[in-house]
């Protein structure tokens, strides 16, 4: 069991492998997956995190095996696993999920807290929690009411039932839906296309649309303003506004 790290043309992506248990995360891999995000570079080497699991699923959430054998830790281990969600949304740079196959309990909510989710035909996403007998975590009573609305979400929680991909899109939890054989393409272009992007231009986007929800429309278009003076004078946007100007004018 382990969870990876690699990198391709600024694309960075981890991967969760434990195919044996679906990923299913231990309290091991959830300090890997801790110390894989601490070892990006935002902005620098990498300009896209991918995060995807091995063997044909995502992630069976977290292993519950373990969780009764220390119950003083109990808090600080699931702090562990609260602390990666957390970072992946508010990582400075795009976050994209590819997900195959299975992604329950906080596995779900990990792929839920990318900017950009992209499930195969065969993906399923469930809040696996209350079969457990337990109570959301992971971040689920924040992510699902912003995604797919508070009835809906009490709908997902509380009985528990797996959504699948198609589903999933037409309640707003996902991008897209790809074939299986062509998941990996698929998100490959996209995060070659992100790649590529101004990574100034992509933090402050994504730092704008995640304060949204606490701005009235005067303080977000205060916030744009701000931003967008900061974003104008780097390298990247004179040299496309430049382009642009030159292209305008033959």
């Amino acid at each position: 069991m382990t969870v990876r790290l690699e990198r391709d043309g600024g694309v960075a992506t981890i991967t969760m492998d434990r195919p044996e248990k679906r990923n299913a995360m231990t309290d091991a891999m959830w300090s890997a997956f801790e110390a894989r995000l601490g070892d990006l570079d935002p902005g620098g080497t990498d300009r896209v995190l991918v995060v995807t699991g091995a063997g044909g699923a995502f992630c069976g959430g977290s292993d519950v095996g373990g969780l009764l054998e220390d119950l003083p830790s109990l808090r600080e281990r699931i702090d562990v696993s609260n602390r990666c969600v957390l970072a992946m949304r508010e990582l400075p740079i795009p976050t994209i999920a590819k997900v195959g196959g299975v992604a329950a309990g906080s596995g779900a909510n990990l792929a839920l807290a990318c900017d950009l989710v992209y499930a195969a035909d065969s993906a399923r996403f469930v809040q696996i929690f209350i079969h457990r007998g337990l109570s959301l975590d992971s971040g689920a009573s924040w992510l699902l009411p912003r995604l797919v609305g508070e009835r809906r979400a009490l709908e997902l929680s509380l009985l528990g039932d797996p959504v699948a991909a198609a589903a999933a899109y037409d309640m707003g939890m996902v991008t897209a839906v790809v074939a299986d054989d062509r998941l990996d393409e698929r998100v490959g272009e996209v995060a070659a296309r992100l790649a590529a992007f101004n990574p100034l231009a992509l933090a402050g986007t994504k730092r704008l649309v995640a304060t949204t929800w606490t701005r009235t429309l005067g303080q977000a278009l205060d916030a744009e303003a701000d931003n967008q003076v900061g974003v104008i004078t780097s390298d990247d946007a004179r040299a496309r506004i430049g382009g642009f100007r030159r292209s305008a004018h033959g």
